[in-house]
Formats: C-alpha cells, structure tokens, sequence
C-alpha cells in the first residue's frame, strides 16, 4: 500500500508533467501553424497598402519614389521579398530576384527591367509556371499560396495583390514572398529551449512536489501517531500543530479529544474507587449484623431489632445508590427525556418538604418559603424537578447545623422564574465550588459515612436541569451557608 507521501509527491508530479505537455502542444503544435498565419496576414495587408500607394495611368502601373519608400521599408523590419508585373506578367519590379532557386542564378535585381531583360522576364514567367501562380494571376483575385518544397530552401509563402486602374481595369500583381526557413528555424531553436526548460521544470517540480508533499503530511502523520497513542491508553499525547487551517482544526479536535478521555478514564478509575467504598460498607455491616443476629438468643428482641434496622438501613442505601446510578445514566444517554406539563410551583416545594420534615425535625432544622406569586406555574417535567428539588433541599438538610434554616425564594426577574435554595450551614470552600456538580465528588475527602448520600445526587440536578434548558448557579462561604438557583423558563 503506497503511503500519502508517495501519493501525494506522484499526484503533483503527474499534474507537472501534464501541464509541461500542454505547453509543448500549443507552443510546438501551433507555433509553427500561428507564426504562418502571421506572416500570411502580414504580407496580405502590405499587399493591399502598396496597391493603394501605386500611382498609375489608365494602362500602366507607375513605380514611384513613395512605393520603393514602402517597399524597403517593410522588407527591413519583414524578410519578405517584392516583385511587381504588369498585365502581360512582365517584371516591372524586383528586389532582389525573391524566386530564384537555390541551383540556379537568380534574375537581376533590377527594379525596372528593360524590354531586352529577356532572362530576367522569362526565368520569373517559367518560375511562375512552374508553381502554376500563372493560373492565379489570371483570374484577377487575392491569392495566397504556402508552398513547402525542399529545394526552395525550406519553403516559402506567396501572397497575390491584383492592380486595378481607376477604371477597374487590371493592370498587374504585386506579388509578396516570405520564406518559411527562419520561422521553422525558430521553432527548432524554441523546441530546444522548451527542452531544456521542461527538462528543468520538471527536476524542480519534482523537487518541490515532495518537499509540499512531505510538509502537508507531516501533522498528518503526527496525528496518526498521537492518535494510535491515546488507542493505547496515552491521553497525555498531544499533537503540536500551529496551522489555522482545517489540518489545524483537526488536530485541536484531537487534542480536545485526549483531553476528555482523560477526564473520562479519571472518572472511571474514581468511579470504581467510589463506587467500591460506597458498596463494601453497606455490604460489610449487612454481613456483620446478620452473623450478630444468628449468634444471639431468641429472646434478645431489643437488640436484634436494631441489628435488623441497620440491614434494612443499608439495603435501602444500596437500592438508592444502584437506582440513582441507573437514573444518571438514562439521562446522560439521552433515553430519559423530559415530560413537559404545567404545574404549580408551591405544591411541589410543599410536597418535598412534607417528605423531608421528619429529616430535618431530627436536627431541629425549620424552613421558610419566600414565594411571591402562590399561583406561579412553571413548564417542565414534574418528577424530575420533584427529585432536583428533593436533592438540593435533603442536600441542605445534611449540610445545616443543628437548629438552622432553611429558605427556600421564588421572584419573577423578566420572563424568568428565579428560585433560590438557601441554608445557613457548613458551606462549601471556593476551591471546591467547581466540582460539586461531579458525579461521586466528595468535600469531605475524609469520606467519613456522616450522612446516607450516593455522592450522585448534584450531577443528577446537574443533567435534569441542563435537559430543561434551565440555567443553574452555586454560591456559598464556609461556615456561613450555601446558596443555589435556578432560573425556570417560563
């Protein structure tokens, strides 16, 4: 299986070498073909101007100071060649013989042959011949002729500019010759160049492919390695990666992702650690009071009474725990959703003190309900805000000194319900404060068995009311109490 490197380094290669052949088909394949065409457009239009520029009678072409003027002009920046006949195809102008071959001696080079230059007029009429420009010149129209012929020195072009008097009557060709040696010798030259720099391009490109290749797979592969860490149990691993590009986004995800199974591996080496303290008690006093139960006498009701409230005691504390502990779960899984109905928000406190009086007579605790509206209706599910209430409240209880109070407000602030849970207890240290909402999380690190809680009871208000959508706060000083509140939609 080829890696991403060698992938990567082929593709851009590959894309390289595409574009290297692209530039040799248009520069090789329509260079030639574009620089002809050039050369033909030229010489069509510089046809045309000259015959503008011929001054003539009715029955012969003129040559005049201002066409010769022309002529060497065009013919210094062009490598063109100009002949000029009259209607009877006798040469009245060339410069210097452009149709002569290369194995025989061209015509001589004047620009007005006299009537006795018989070699000169009957080389440039057999030449004409020959290439059968006769048959063109006779039908009086623009013509353009490409002609490729070896023994012409490479080929040449020969564009056809008919001479017409005022009165429409034809009077001559003048003829344009360009050869086409110097622009196939150009494209050769070019060929070489193009050569050398794709030979080049391409060393570079490869070059520079694999150096892109390695730097964009280089936090790839780190993240590929940090990740087969984290699989093996190392969520201290962490990905290095400065960019702010996706491949940066993705290794803060990763990072993100270590972090919290982390947090998650903590929680299930503390959970097992809790969870073990909390059942082997309950578990050891059952088995101690059950052994103490069959070791004394029937008639020692008194006390085996109380042994068998303490196994009944614990039980209960073992159920309560497993039940809290399958009630945490459903809702953190998404199975427990909440029951929205409308009910009365004073019957519901009232009901939970009811069930918690006996709780708090035992530490001579009173309450005091702070209610403005008596009639206030909240939406939400009623079990569950039954059970934050019971919570925080038995939390107030447990945590309140002997003969404290416990107050319990409801205001409207906007279009919110705000209520209040407040004890004058124990409180709690700011350094705490943030890990209350953790499951099994102890203030008291000495675990001492002071009260029947699971250690649940905050992470699941926690989860209830975050279900709810309902924003929840804590706030307390030690030894001077506790504060909590939730803020109920309305």
């Amino acid at each position: 299986m080829k890696s991403i490197l060698s992938k990567l380094w082929l593709s851009i290669t590959a894309l390289v070498i595409a574009i290297l052949v692209i530039i040799w088909l248009f520069q090789i394949g329509l260079s030639e073909y574009m620089h002809i065409q050039n050369i033909k457009n030229t010489l069509l239009q510089e046809g045309k101007k000259m015959a503008t520029i011929i001054e003539s009678s009715d029955t012969t072409i003129i040559i005049s100071q201002k066409l010769t003027d022309e002529i060497d002009t065009f013919t210094t920046s062009v490598n063109a060649k100009i002949i000029i006949i009259d209607s009877d195809k006798s040469l009245l102008y060339d410069n210097n013989s452009p149709f002569s071959r290369t194995d025989e001696p061209p015509p001589k080079p004047d620009n007005k042959p006299e009537e006795t230059d018989e070699p000169s007029r009957n080389f440039a009429i057999n030449f004409f011949n020959d290439l059968k420009i006769t048959e063109e010149i006779d039908k009086q129209n623009i013509f353009i002729k490409q002609y490729d012929h070896q023994h012409f020195n490479g080929g040449f072009i020969i564009v056809g500019v008919p001479v017409f008097s005022a009165n429409s009557e034809f009077l001559g060709t003048i003829l344009l010759n360009s050869p086409l040696l110097p622009i196939k010798e150009t494209v050769s030259i070019l060929i070489k160049q193009l050569t050398i720099i794709s030979f080049i391009s391409l060393v570079i490109g490869s070059l520079m492919a694999l150096l892109l290749a390695k730097q964009f797979t280089k936090p790839i592969l780190q993240i590929t390695d940090t990740s087969r860490k984290i699989a093996k149990g190392d969520f201290e691993a962490n990905v290095q990666i400065n960019a702010k590009n996706e491949i940066g986004v993705l290794g803060d995800t990763i990072n993100d992702m270590a972090l919290q199974l982390g947090r998650i591996e903590i929680f299930r080496r503390d959970f097992i650690a809790n969870i073990s303290h909390e059942l082997k008690t309950p578990i050891s006093l059952i088995r101690a009071y059950s052994e103490l139960i069959m070791d004394f006498s029937e008639d020692n009701t008194k006390e085996t009474h109380q042994h068998l409230q303490i196994i009944i005691d614990e039980s209960e504390r073992l159920n309560n725990m497993v039940e809290d502990i399958l009630f945490l779960s459903q809702i953190e899984a998404g199975y427990s959703k909440p029951k929205i109905s409308q009910f009365s928000l004073l019957n519901l406190i009232n009901s939970v003190i009811e069930k918690l009086s006996i709780l708090a007579s035992k530490k001579d605790i009173s309450f005091h309900l702070s209610i403005e509206d008596k009639k206030i209706l909240i939406s939400a599910d009623e079990n569950k805000m039954y059970q934050v209430f019971f919570n925080l409240i038995s939390n107030a209880i447990n945590h309140s000194h002997y003969g404290g109070k416990i107050e319990v407000k409801a205001m409207n602030i906007g279009d919110i319900i705000r209520i209040e849970i407040i004890d004058n207890g124990e409180g709690i240290p700011a350094e705490d404060l943030p890990y209350v909402w953790d499951r099994f999380y102890k203030v008291d690190k000495s675990r001492k068995r002071t009260t029947s809680g699971t250690g649940l009871g905050m992470s699941i208000v926690k989860n209830i009311l975050e279900s709810h959508d309902f924003e929840y706060g804590i706030q307390s000083d030690v030894n001077l109490g506790t504060t909590i509140w939730i803020n109920v939609k309305r």
